[in-house]
């Protein structure tokens, strides 16, 4: 006679495995985390292929997009490094960062992201390079540059105690049936709040290589680099502080 598992409801852990969880609740507390943001102006053409036909969500006009290259030493999820492309929008009269593609170099980062705030991640490789001149890259697969940047901040810096960054993702659950719509569809409205921050002023350079189908970063080109910013500081991101809006 077979035996009946004992692993009941009462003793899930927070994420799967359920009896070994791959990452904890939120919030997640970053501590000297490091970000290299560009702003740049890009092409409306290929840009609003990538945002959700919404009502009340519309590009920025001019047509605005970022890209962050981060490095998160110590965090809830463990260290790990990131690049966030996002594009700049408003819902509903709200300025918002739309988060298109992102990539984490762990599977905790990527899991917690993908599962609970639909952030877009995908395992990748980044390099991340500190000096007088920042350097960064994205590779996936190992050896495809996807993205490139140096940054090299000026002496002057300005101490920030709070600093709100708005996002907006599409998080999308697809059905185990075959040819049945995905079990959920909705918008996540989260921020990512930095806190005792410094906020430098800086010169580079973005490249976007265009070379990929399966990781598209060239449908939001980067027209005319418009501004660079090098921001280090704590971190945090809470996912469960306001309610998510479901799509029909």
């Amino acid at each position: 006679m077979g035996l009946r598992g004992t692993l009941t409801r009462e003793r899930f852990g927070f994420s799967v495995p359920c009896d070994a969880p791959l990452y904890p609740a939120p919030p997640y507390l970053y501590e000297g985390a490091t970000m290299l943001a560009f702003d740049y102006l890009t092409d409306p053409k290929t840009a609003v292929e990538l945002l959700p036909a919404v009502d009340g969500l519309e590009l920025t006009d001019p047509p605005h997009a970022g890209l962050v290259f981060a490095r998160y030493p110590k965090s809830t999820l463990g260290p790990y490094d990131e690049l966030v492309l996002y594009l700049n929008a408003t819902f509903r009269g709200k300025e918002v960062r739309y988060g298109a593609y992102l990539y984490v170099t762990t599977d905790a980062a990527m899991a917690a992201g993908r599962e609970m705030g639909g952030f877009p991640k995908k395992i990748a490789v980044i390099t991340f390079e500190a000096g007088a001149t920042y350097r960064a890259t994205l590779e996936r697969p190992a050896g495809q540059l996807l993205a490139s940047a140096t940054l090299t901040p000026g002496e002057s810096s300005t101490p920030v105690q709070k600093l709100a960054l708005e996002y907006m993702t599409l998080r999308v659950i697809p059905s185990p049936v075959r040819g049945a719509p995905p079990s959920l569809t909705e918008l996540v409205d989260s921020t990512w709040e930095m806190s005792q921050a410094t906020v430098r002023p800086a010169l580079g350079t973005l490249s976007l290589t265009g070379v990929s189908e399966s990781d598209p970063l060239q449908k939001a080109p980067v027209v005319e680099l418009k501004k660079y910013t090098l921001l280090q500081g704590a971190l945090r991101v809470d996912l469960s502080d306001r309610p998510t809006i479901p799509l029909a």
